[in-house]
């Protein structure tokens, strides 16, 4: 008998334990480190006063796209601080949350280093429970070895790391979406009372941290049409089964709306009427596919009870709004200002990690060759199918192709997915051919994942050159302004005394870079230290010639002298140079001519060289 047949159930609860621990502590130390080395991202902006001003103010002005749970987490930490707040400036009257980011964290004398560490803590908390819930999930479906691979495929899944320490509603969505359906299986399980409280609560946690997860009531819809077709017997049809089912979707449905209102109202409770009006009218406009809407939303404005539903009822309609009006996007050479429609799919193909796409392949390959008819096996196929296809039904049709970020939510289920098929070749003996291929992808995944340290916004799979990661995606699927503290570092380890700086981000670069002066793609060529945004590199190629100004298209011409983080390109251009390879102006004048700077004035931030 072998050593492992000898040990006892505690002992293999114990082991199992131990290694959860061990993989959830390298998942938490890798994501740490690296989100301390990020500077502040363009979301971060936006996201970080607002929870702030939540928590500190209960007042709702900033940021209402975004529903408040994820932000408010980020604010908690803060509230023990010892800082200057956002009133002081005007934007906060002005209701403008941007302004406000750049006050709060650049401009009041607070350390942004300081806001960005304690701000980002709960959101490498909630990564943590995200892997510890599925971790739970699997490991009670399918055994201790599926819940550890489980759990060591989340740990080492690239834009789990890389935006697990960001102060955005991403990982948050991921995590809603996992409790909520997790929740409901229990309730279609067992309809008690406790069950059904248990699930609104989640489904209302889950619409919460991102407004996209109204997405789950269609899903649960289907899931509820699912489990009434396979529970149907001879002596009960479908019909009475859908109706039991489906009193159950409907009061939690109804009891997480409930409080979801609840959740919202100390958050909204000082906003006044009046920035409530404006907030409003600012966001919806007058046009005529939001203007009842906008005026039906002001009959809730007058006290902190209805403005808590209506202030949610905004915040859908943003989304909405936002997923129909589309982005500018660049993939692989394709630029366009709305959408692309095969955005998602190829950005998948390159930004996951080779082994995790085998082992989705070989999971479906496995499902259909080993198809049953055993009704748990067929609803656990449901449960964790129906939110991906819906989910991605949903973004392929919407037009706004920011970044692989958006499809988060899907990730836990894919994993599980993958555990779930691989059980039968896990609960093998070690020495079969598809535990070593599975081993194999596993340390492939791990030596893989830990070269990219601490890169993991920027990963891409190896398909794809480290070099050139800028010339197949950007925005937050490679530059979100996460590389500006390494930027500083390059610039202090090669004394360089002037550089010009088009940066993306949610940072300053004068704050860390004293000696950057603020650059623009319109200004033309130029001379000297340059550093570009890998975003701003390819997005003015569409902005430039729409607009007859210069784009960077004549860097082109150029090999970057250093790729900061894979998201900032470096140039050192010499007058030599330019005239060897001489740019097409696209009109007759040159940078000279133009005016020495496009960006926001911003003498009132504070330098430090720490």
């Amino acid at each position: 008998m072998s050593t492992l047949a000898k040990l006892t159930k505690s002992d293999k609860n114990f082991i199992t334990i131990l290694l959860a621990g061990v993989i959830l502590l390298s998942m938490f130390i890798i994501a740490l480190f690296s989100a301390m080395g990020n500077s502040g991202i363009v979301d971060e902006i936006a996201h970080i006063p607002a929870g702030y001003s939540y928590d500190k103010y209960h007042d709702y002005r900033l940021n209402p796209e975004h529903p408040p749970i994820a932000k408010a987490l980020a604010g908690v930490p803060l509230t023990f601080l010892k800082l200057n707040g956002l009133k002081a400036d005007w934007s906060w009257d002005a209701i403008n949350q941007w302004e406000s980011g750049w006050y709060f964290l650049y401009e009041a004398g607070n350390n942004p280093k300081t806001i960005l560490f304690w701000s980002r803590l709960p959101m490498l908390l909630l990564m943590l429970g995200l892997a510890v819930l599925l971790f739970t999930w699997a490991k009670k479906s399918w055994g201790r070895k599926a819940g550890l691979f489980a759990l060591l495929l989340i740990a080492f899944y690239p834009d789990i790391l890389g935006h697990g320490g960001l102060v955005t509603t991403d990982i948050a969505a991921a995590f809603g979406y996992l409790i909520a359906i997790f929740a409901f299986d229990k309730l279609l399980e067992r309809r008690t009372f406790a069950s059904l409280l248990w699930a609104a609560a989640a489904f209302a946690l889950a619409q919460l941290l991102k407004f996209s997860a109204f997405l789950l009531f269609a899903i649960f819809l289907i899931l509820v049409i699912a489990r009434a077709f396979m529970d149907r017997t001879d002596e009960v049809r479908f019909w009475p089964k859908f109706w039991s089912y489906f009193k159950s979707y409907f009061w939690t449905c109804a009891i997480s709306l409930v409080i979801v209102t609840i959740v919202y109202i100390p958050f909204v409770w000082n906003t006044p009427p009046a920035i409530e009006h404006q907030v409003i009218e600012s966001n919806l406009t007058s046009n005529p596919s939001t203007l009842v809407f906008r005026n039906f939303l002001h009959h809730f404005e007058n006290n902190p009870f209805t403005r808590a539903l209506g202030h949610y009822l905004l915040g859908v309609m943003l989304v909405l709004k936002r997923v129909e009006g589309g982005n500018a996007v660049y993939i692989l050479g394709n630029l366009s200002d709305k959408s692309i429609s095969w955005f998602f799919p190829v950005a998948w193909l390159i930004k996951t990690p080779i082994p995790i796409i085998i082992l989705v392949f070989w999971s479906i390959i496995t499902a259909i060759v080993f198809r049953t008819k055993n009704k748990k096996d067929l609803w656990e196929n449901w449960l964790l199918l129906t939110p991906i296809v819906v989910y991605w039904a949903f973004t392929l049709k919407g037009q706004l192709n920011i970044g692989i970020r958006h499809l988060m939510p899907t990730v836990p289920f894919m994993v599980l997915f993958i555990a779930k098929q691989m059980q039968r070749y896990l609960n093998k003996p070690f020495w079969t051919t598809q535990s070593i291929v599975i081993f194999g992808l596993s340390a492939w995944l791990i030596v893989d994942v830990l070269s990219y340290y601490p890169q993991y916004i920027a990963y891409f799979n190896n398909v794809v050159p480290r070099d050139k990661r800028y010339e197949y995606m950007t925005d937050s699927s490679l530059d979100w302004g996460q590389d500006l503290l390494r930027l500083k570092d390059y610039v202090d380890e090669n004394n360089i005394d002037a550089i010009k700086v088009d940066y993306f981000g949610g940072s300053v670069p004068q704050y860390y870079i004293p000696q950057a002066e603020d650059w623009h793609s319109s200004y033309g060529p130029a001379t000297g230290w340059l550093a570009v945004s890998a975003t701003y590199y390819q997005s003015s190629k569409l902005y430039g010639p729409q607009e007859g100004k210069w784009s960077y298209d004549w860097l082109d011409n150029f090999t970057p002298t250093a790729e900061i983080g894979g998201s900032i390109l470096v140039f050192h251009i010499t007058p030599q140079d330019l005239n060897e390879n001489p740019p097409e102006s696209p009109y007759p004048i040159t940078h000279t001519d133009l005016p020495g700077s496009l960006t926001i004035d911003r003498s009132n931030i504070i330098i430090n060289n720490n």
